[in-house]
């Protein structure tokens, strides 16, 4: 395989023998090699091969912009998740981490880490994954000498519920596309924008929606907890985001019938939070 691009030093965008791009990663892979490099495959420690090429231009993106350090501890954490629970993930999930470790490690230097809020969904019925969350959060802070909540667990847990969730086959998929281009359109018409289709914060957003509509579509949605405060809160200084959940809660349940709990509400208005604030 010849390189096409070094992204950092552990991954590279390359060719394979078929003509198709990949991503390779590797430690060290990328280090002083140039376009035109035959990789040889003992470099290589894991190859993504992604059709879809909005997501490989994502992939190739954010992989530019972040640090290889994340993507290692990433792909040690997935490793964890293998070996000890036996939990087969999406590809992809290499890229969604990766970016929610590094968001999570800004703001914890900006001193913004904020609630700290549990997913309690993932506590209580997802073991497995938790136990993966709580060594995630453990590397991160060794390895990055921060301090990242142990809240941070439910948070890394739910990224590989929603990697499970996503790798099932199931009969609804017209179904979860046609919420998303919904909701997608709900928050479009109340925000008064409109989103770039091809920037990474359009990508991240589709990622978080895809899973949300998943569980309305499956009625799996997360139960109410002791969430009052934080939710009483996100309302009150994030007005125009708790405008369009109102909006999409009318819709989901006057068209599928299902009550958005208030722990739906928390995880969509910060997701909602982040792309508007891409748009404005």
């Amino acid at each position: 395989m010849q390189i096409l691009k070094v992204m950092n030093n552990s991954l590279v965008l390359a060719v394979n023998n078929l003509g198709n791009e990949c991503i390779l990663m590797g430690k060290g892979i990328g280090y002083k090699k140039s376009i035109g490099y035959e990789i040889q495959e003992s470099e290589i420690e894991k190859t993504f091969i992604l059709k879809d090429k909005a997501i490989l231009k994502n992939f190739v993106q954010l992989a530019s912009e972040l640090d290889d350090t994340y993507f290692n501890v990433v792909n040690e954490i997935i490793e964890y998740a293998i070996k000890e629970h036996e939990i087969d993930v999406m590809d992809y999930l290499y890229l969604s981490l990766s970016d929610h470790i590094a968001f999570a490690a800004n703001r914890y230097h900006e001193g913004k880490m904020g609630e700290k809020f549990k997913y309690i969904e993932v506590v209580k019925y997802h073991q497995k994954e938790y136990a993966i969350g709580k060594y995630a959060v453990a590397l991160i802070n060794q390895t990055m000498g921060i301090e990242l909540p142990e809240s941070e667990a439910s948070a890394i847990g739910l990224h590989f519920v929603n990697a499970r969730l996503n790798s099932e086959s199931h009969n609804k998929e017209a179904q979860i596309v046609m919420l998303m281009d919904h909701i997608e359109a709900i928050v479009q018409r109340k925000a008064n924008t409109y989103f770039e289709k091809e920037s990474l914060s359009y990508s991240r957003f589709i990622t978080h929606l895809k899973f949300f509509a998943e569980r309305i579509i499956k009625k799996q949605i997360f139960e109410d907890t002791d969430t009052d405060i934080l939710y009483n809160q996100l309302s009150q200084s994030m007005s125009r985001e708790h405008e369009i959940i109102e909006g999409i809660t009318q819709f989901v349940k006057q068209k599928h019938a299902v009550d958005l709990t208030k722990q739906e509400k928390i995880y969509l208005t910060i997701h909602i939070h982040r792309i508007l604030g891409n748009t404005r």
